[in-house]
């Protein structure tokens, strides 16, 4: 019987060709050897097929789909087929940073608690941004499931990119697997869901490098505020079960939540409607606001807009100081 391999390398793919290679090649030239790569195609028409064709390593298992799934099937489909206890993202735009990357994860998961199921790792470098900066500083190396959900809904997508991640394979059949009817925000729910019944890890070690490009899917799935209405879903029951056991915080947390959820995407919709002349994404950010529970409605929208200089003031102060008067208790 073949050994079972210690690590998945878990790879959607769809229309990757320009990057899909060097993403490949640098699972490779890995130097521990025990791996298993999981690519599924989701009905690519850019060459990718051909290329994936051209595999000849039987540790690479390529699966073609007929009907193009979305990101979130098409992961469901790939955890049925994965084989380790192990599993990594490396998304076709991304790659192994160096041959040591998949050393590093293995070590990770061998010195880990049990009640840790799923890891972060680049959570390190500089950012303009305060409250990113912020969240760097202060975030924990175990995440308790205690603390996550304040983290989730004051820092927002804290696993940020899915390559970033690495987690216990049976996670995801334990869950339920990714939701399929939000494909925009899918991965955001699945991690607050994960984290209420698993610790989330933090590492600052650099293993996979996250291209930053005009063709990748953060780019163009939320030209139109799409991505709104799904986050919305999550946050209104992030907030919902705060308030419920911090009533006190109540006002503070709906003032981050309009710092978060609405300050920062208003600048960017206005700015579409002046600059391109685009008002879909305004128009979606204020019907989401009609009914988000986090947020505070007309006119204290706008007035926390501009007088934040669109969410950018206050934000990081105000999020340290509902991180230590919730979690400190």
């Amino acid at each position: 019987m073949p050994s079972i391999p210690v690590v998945s390398i878990v790879t959607p793919v769809w229309n990757g060709l320009p990057y899909l290679k060097e993403c490949v090649e640098s699972v490779l030239s890995q130097e521990f050897q025990e791996w298993e790569m999981i690519i599924s195609d989701d009905g690519s028409n850019d060459g990718s097929r051909a290329y994936l064709d051209s595999l000849t390593d039987p540790r690479i298992k390529v699966y073609k789909q007929e009907t193009n799934k979305g990101i979130f099937g098409n992961l469901n489909f790939i955890f049925s087929k994965v084989s380790a206890p192990i599993s990594q993202f490396l998304f076709q735009d991304d790659y192994f940073i160096s041959p040591t990357s998949l050393s590093t994860i293995v070590e990770y998961w061998k010195n880990s608690p049990p009640e840790v199921g799923f890891a972060r790792f680049n959570h390190s470098g500089p950012s303009p941004c305060l409250t990113i900066a912020l969240e760097k500083k202060i975030t924990p190396e175990i995440l308790s499931t205690k603390k996550a959900p304040v983290w989730f809904f004051v820092f927002g997508c804290v696993a940020s990119n899915m390559s970033n991640v690495t987690l216990r394979t049976n996670m995801v059949e334990k869950l339920g697997g990714f939701r399929e009817d939000l494909p925009y925000a899918g991965d955001f729910e699945f991690w607050t869901r994960a984290s209420r019944q698993f610790c989330m890890g933090f590492q600052k070690e650099k293993i996979t490098y996250v291209r930053d490009h005009s063709g990748q899917a953060s780019a163009h799935l939320n030209r139109k505020g799409e991505l709104v209405k799904q986050v919305e879903q999550v946050v209104n029951e992030l907030y919902s079960n705060l308030a419920l056991q911090h009533p006190k915080w109540k006002g503070i947390l709906k003032l981050q939540g309009t710092l978060n959820y609405d300050s920062l995407l208003r600048d960017v919709a206005i700015r579409n409607w002046l600059l391109k002349g685009d008002k879909n994404y305004l128009n979606q950010l204020n019907r989401v606001n009609k009914t988000s529970a986090y947020t505070f409605g007309q006119p204290f929208l706008w007035l926390i807009y501009l007088s934040s200089l669109g969410g950018r003031l206050v934000r990081d102060v105000l999020a340290k100081f509902i991180v230590t008067k919730i979690t400190d208790k």
